[in-house]
């Protein structure tokens, strides 16, 4: 599944942002720029790192050098993963290897970049959310180490991570209704998460510090003389926001029916629609992962032309940047309520749409 928290920044993009504490000119004479880009993620059984050097030199373009893999590559790296408990005290130390990208299952795009080797560093094994882990980067050839540090959000136990409309059951087990056109009504889409009992990074008292919605509608689409059908999806983003301990969304019906028949649009000839069951997919990000899409929001590019206003990177070194942190996801079906539907199929705002019932039984 794509996972929307973040669209995966392309290494790109990160090799052109400068640390959070000063600008740099982009014609200043070359230097070793190291771009670090990395997302733990506990449903994963396989963790990767990007690791790769910025375009700076003003000999030779950034194109010209994007299209060599030695102008883009560390020749030589030490790159470990220490795991720490949240009084800073060592619980065990891994040692990433060097891997090609396209070897493991996730070719690099074509472009104006090289793509081969696609050169990533792997860990595998399962992460733990009460441990802080720590990334080491050593150049051997210059002596500078790179770190930062990622703590770890839980997905995968419901007294974690817990979305209602997704995980509960039996009598307290409830279906989307957007029914009602009245332009005050709304639905609730909520959950909460809990953190360990005694966890503690940079003052923070949880991992997560923002959480984001889509609500995906996905239908039949079944052609009434020939019987064929074809699947369609269309993914409804519901925002970013905060969180304490419990996050809740409020979108107005009128909201989601919008939403909805923008989607579906209308029926082509000789087609009837059969709606299925909606996917709801609710991810969180850490405090970093959000002051990092903040910063990103508001980023100009300025007047002068050469310089590029500093954003945020939670690398520590002398010449590092990037992101190195964690996210999460809890994904599920939503039934859509029987209200809805037959609201839906009696809908003249729907009419073009020609919604006759779901795909479900």
């Amino acid at each position: 599944m794509k996972k929307f928290l973040l669209p995966l920044v392309s290494l790109a993009a990160l090799a052109l942002l400068p640390s959070c504490s000063e600008k740099f000119n982009i014609a200043a004479p070359y230097k070793n720029i190291t771009v670090i880009y990395g997302l733990l993620d506990r449903a994963d059984t396989a963790h990767y790192v990007r690791i790769q050097k910025a375009f700076l030199d003003d000999n030779i373009s950034a194109l010209t050098m994007a299209k060599n893999s030695d102008s883009n590559f560390f020749s030589s790296l030490d790159v470990v993963i220490k795991k720490i408990d949240f009084k800073g005290r060592p619980l065990g130390t891994t040692t990433l290897q060097r891997v090609d990208l396209t070897a493991e299952g996730y070719p690099k795009e074509p472009g104006a970049f090289f793509n081969s080797p696609n050169y990533a560093y792997k860990f595998t094994g399962d992460i733990d959310p009460s441990a802080i882990y720590r990334l080491v980067v050593r150049n051997n050839a210059s002596g500078e180490t790179d770190s930062a540090d990622a703590p770890v959000i839980d997905d995968k136990n419901l007294s974690s991570f817990y979305v209602y409309l997704i995980d509960d059951s039996g009598t307290t087990q409830r279906p989307l209704d957007f029914a009602s056109s009245n332009q005050y009504q709304t639905v609730t889409i909520g959950g909460r998460y809990t953190p360990p009992f005694d966890f503690s990074f940079q003052g923070y008292t949880t991992p997560v510090g923002m959480v984001q919605a889509i609500l995906q509608f996905n239908w039949v689409d079944s052609n009434t003389v020939s019987g064929g059908t074809s699947y369609h999806s269309y993914n409804y983003d519901l925002g970013n926001t905060g969180i304490t301990t419990a996050f809740s969304y409020k979108p107005k019906n009128i909201s989601l029916q919008g939403a909805l028949k923008a989607a579906l649009g209308p029926a082509p000839d000789n087609t009837v629609r059969l709606l299925d069951r909606c996917r709801l997919s609710i991810y969180l990000g850490t405090y970093d992962f959000a002051t990092y899409i903040n910063a990103q929001s508001i980023q100009g590019t300025g007047l002068t032309g050469n310089e590029i206003q500093p954003v945020h990177t939670n690398i520590k070194g002398a010449n590092a940047l990037g992101l190195f942190t964690s996210r999460a996801l809890r994904s599920g079906p939503v039934t859509l309520s029987s209200n809805t539907v037959d609201s839906l199929k009696a809908s003249a705002d729907f009419e073009v749409s020609r919604i006759k019932g779901t795909f479900y039984h």
